[in-house]
């Protein structure tokens, strides 16, 4: 396990480089638009404050298989490399350039400094953006998975300076870093690095324990278990919870695609979370259209029904002295980019304007055959995100 200071922070989606661009909405050289990972947030067991050699027997602690999917752009295209790697939690530099794990896994014991040493290392890739990669500019391939098992997760956990594990209410919050560079390109704007923050929360309620076992740590915290489901109208009032329901990890979004809009006014656009109730997918969340150069069209993201999510928080009131509980209802923000043209704002969220939708003018010195795409990065406030894109080809 490795002695850290674990500060409490929020979930950064996506931190990128230093780079200044004359447009956020404009994806002109390397961007990283988004990291995503399956699942969204992990918890894990009580039973891991308990030094390893001491745990009781009969409880195995499973391992979490995380599928990371980078979500980079160059419509320049080019040879690209690809490096990404995990950041523990404490390491102060926040790119994590400088960070060199061979200290922290010699100091882990022996047995597993091999599977320390396999998940800490970089893992790096090669490819080509080539004329016809859709959508436009987009790296591949993005995806790859490391596995969080028991000593992985042993490791993660900060220590006290006698080597037992730090209990803490509040998430951990480990990073994934990735760097895209494009070889052909000698240039400034080349290169682009950006983390991810992964949530680790510990579970308050986990099934793996006996009933008893969660009772005792809930009482030992001042928190009581709910008996039943909390009203929903409760959520909506988004306070003080008296009962702690059962932790489940927060989901991604579920994007389903697209609703066409009739109109181009962005404050008539269909208001609210938008869910196939309240209107049709028109196109998937990674659909190629046909347009004429200069057109524009409005279109809002459909999400499940499932999307938006209950949860509580678990925090501390300082005047009091005590573990308070809130209820919550998760926030969607939609982060809209285009490779050309003009898209309507390059955030639409609740809390600034009545829709989440947007509307895109493609460029009108457009030639036919070219493409343009629009990428939407769908974040909740709790890590978890989503990817839709549409791309053109000019007519």
């Amino acid at each position: 396990m490795r002695s850290l200071v674990v500060a409490v922070a929020a979930v950064v989606a996506v931190a990128a480089g230093c780079t200044n661009f004359p447009r956020e909405d404009r994806v002109e050289d390397m961007r990283v638009l988004a990291i995503k990972t399956e699942p969204a947030e992990i918890l894990y067991s009580p039973l891991f404050l308990t030094p390893a050699n001491q745990r009781p027997p009969g409880f195995p602690l499973p391992t979490v298989d995380v599928n990371v999917e980078v979500y980079a752009f160059d419509p320049r295209g080019g040879h690209i490399k690809t490096l990404t790697e995990f950041c523990p939690a404490g390491v102060s530099d926040s790119s994590c350039r400088l960070y060199d794990p061979a200290e922290d896994i010699a100091a882990e014991p022996p047995a597993a400094h091999a599977e320390l040493a396999q998940f800490l290392a970089s893992h790096e890739e090669s490819s080509d953006i080539l004329e016809t990669t859709t959508p436009v500019g987009r790296v591949l391939p993005a995806t790859y998975t490391l596995s969080i098992t028991p000593n992985v997760m042993d490791f993660i956990i900060p220590d006290a300076d006698n080597g037992d594990p730090v209990p803490s209410i509040f998430p951990l919050l480990p990073r994934f870093v990735v760097q895209e560079k494009n070889t052909s390109v000698d240039k400034k704007d080349s290169t682009e690095r950006a983390f991810k923050r992964i949530p680790m929360a510990l579970d308050l309620t986990s099934p793996s324990l006996p009933p008893d076992v969660v009772q005792n740590l809930a009482s030992a915290l001042g928190i009581t278990l709910c008996t039943a489901p909390i009203p929903d109208e409760e959520f909506l009032k988004q306070g003080r919870a008296d009962c702690l329901l059962t932790r489940t990890p927060n989901q991604n979004p579920e994007l389903l695609g697209f609703h066409f809009e009739n109109q181009l006014d962005v404050t008539l656009l269909t208001p609210g979370t938008v869910t196939p109730d309240v209107a049709a997918v028109d196109i998937g969340a990674g659909s190629v259209l046909g347009v004429h150069p200069g057109d524009a069209f409005a279109v809002t993201p459909v999400f499940s029904a499932t999307t938006v999510e209950k949860y509580q928080v678990v925090s501390f009131d300082i005047a009091a002295s005590k573990v308070i509980l809130l209820n919550r209802v998760e926030d969607i923000a939609c982060n809209w980019y285009a490779t050309r043209g003009d898209t309507g704002g390059d955030l639409t969220a609740l809390q600034f304007g009545p829709s989440l939708g947007n509307v895109w003018t493609t460029p009108a010195d457009a030639q036919p055959g070219e493409r343009d795409s629009l990428v939407l990065v769908v974040l909740d406030q709790r890590g978890g995100t989503a990817v839709g894109e549409i791309t053109v080809v000019y007519e």
